[in-house]
């Protein structure tokens, strides 16, 4: 009698999904390697993923027109990559350190200095009354920085942090080593996973899913085509500007603020931080220069330019894009502006691959009918 029950069956169902929640999370333990194992791949795996994109219609392109070897063509895309990342670090790394340094040995000169300068102003009968009110003396003393003081409080904050500093240089030595081998693995042997699909997974592929799977493959191939069109236009403006401004090291940072724009709006504050951190100590102008002609092309491309070129790419109005960032903006903060376009436009194709599958289905259904009339 219970046997035939549907309540019956469906209260055993919800039961045994309780009780194998429960365990789950009683033995959460277990899991905790795989969560390790899976968090260090995702970052790695992302932006493996995102330069597959990026570099497979060269590699493609590069076998079709001049017969090169696919191996050799990834190879040269890794070397370059190496290349540019290396040079990044050599320009960029020793001009932050003498900068940082002079900025340190600066302010301990400055100090005594402006100490001087704000008592001497307690002889000046305009600010008199205002330095006694204000007590102006204590704070002073109060404050007591000395360059011994600074140096140690940075080894204090090292010492304690010294356990997320190891967390971020293994962080940064596993992408540096697993990128290079998704991104060797995923452009050699990419072209194979339909065929694979096909023949061992979807044989008798009724409902036209791997066609459902290629539009979506093209789309996030169109739209990461369209992010990487749009961050190349803002290098080799931010670059030449940077060669009339007269900025040093122009090419590494337009290369690093079109990185960067990748992230909207946080971006840009991002990518011109390295710009000016090394020349505001030396050339203050022509920093301020620099920042307000980036903040201001960036505003340019975050209003018109990018939703204009990643709207064509995808086949969505750059109105759309627009609101589709606002709105998710301020639902998920940037990690939600970064993933709404590619989301949707998926999101998208799922759908026109639902109503196109319902309306095949009625079609069929309705010619099955038509000759028992």
């Amino acid at each position: 009698m219970f046997r035939n029950s549907k309540l019956f069956f469906w209260t055993i169902e919800i039961l045994a999904v309780a009780a194998l929640i429960f365990m789950l999370s009683r033995i959460g333990w277990v899991f905790d390697p795989i969560r390790t194992m899976l968090a260090l791949l995702f970052i790695p795996l992302i932006i493996a993923v995102f330069l597959y994109y990026v570099f497979h219609p060269l590699v493609a392109w590069l076998h079709r027109k001049f017969k090169v070897p696919t191996t050799l063509s990834i190879l040269l895309i890794l070397l370059l990559l190496g290349a540019g990342l290396v040079l990044i670090v050599l320009a960029v790394v020793p001009a932050l350190i003498n900068q940082l340094t002079g900025l340190i040995n600066m302010t301990t000169r400055a100090y005594p200095e402006a100490r001087e300068w704000i008592l001497s102003l307690s002889q000046d009968p305009r600010f008199a009354t205002l330095y006694k009110q204000l007590d102006v003396t204590s704070l002073i003393n109060n404050i007591n920085i000395s360059y011994t003081d600074v140096l140690q409080n940075i080894l204090q904050s090292l010492t304690i942090s010294v356990g997320s500093i190891v967390g971020v240089v293994v962080s940064v030595v596993s992408v540096l080593i697993l990128v290079p081998i998704f991104l060797y693995y995923m452009l050699k042997d990419g072209h194979k996973l339909m065929p694979f699909l096909k023949e061992n997974v979807l044989r008798e592929d009724k409902w036209h899913l791997l066609g459902l799977m290629r539009n979506m493959n093209e789309t996030i191939s169109r739209y990461i085509s369209g992010v990487a069109i749009d961050a190349g236009l803002i290098f080799i403006c931010i670059f030449i500007g940077y060669l009339i401004i007269g900025i040093p090291y122009a090419f590494i940072f337009a290369l690093f603020s079109a990185i960067t724009t990748l992230i909207p709006y946080a971006g840009p504050y991002i990518g011109v931080l390295p710009m000016l951190v090394t020349v505001v100590f030396i050339h203050p102008w022509l920093a301020l220069i620099a920042v307000i002609y980036v903040l201001a092309l960036e505003q340019l491309n975050g209003n018109l330019i990018y939703p204009k070129i990643v709207g064509n790419a995808v086949k969505v109005h750059p109105v759309t894009v627009m609101v589709l960032m606002l709105v998710s903006g301020s639902l998920y903060g940037i990690l939600g502006m970064i993933i709404a376009v590619p989301v949707y436009t998926l999101v998208k194709e799922v759908v026109k691959f639902a109503v196109a599958l319902y309306r095949n289905l009625k079609r069929e259904k309705s010619l099955k009918i038509k000759p028992d009339l």
